[in-house]
């Protein structure tokens, strides 16, 4: 298992982008990932807007022959 979190901010363009991702290899070569990314604009005052967002399932299995 392994899980890891970016969090970057453009200034050019006043966003935050948060990037979250956990990764299980349950078998060698076979893994499920689950990611979760989002966008908010700061160019308001208040709470950041949110301008994009989305979450993702994959999942792979090695199959041996």
């Amino acid at each position: 298992m392994f899980a890891s979190v970016l969090l970057q901010y453009n200034s050019s363009t006043r966003a935050y982008n948060t990037n979250a991702r956990f990764r299980w290899e349950y078998q060698p070569g076979s893994e499920i990932f689950v990611v979760y990314t989002d966008e908010r604009d700061t160019t308001k005052p208040g709470y950041p807007d949110l301008k994009n967002r989305a979450f993702v399932v994959k999942a792979n299995k090695l199959f041996r022959f």
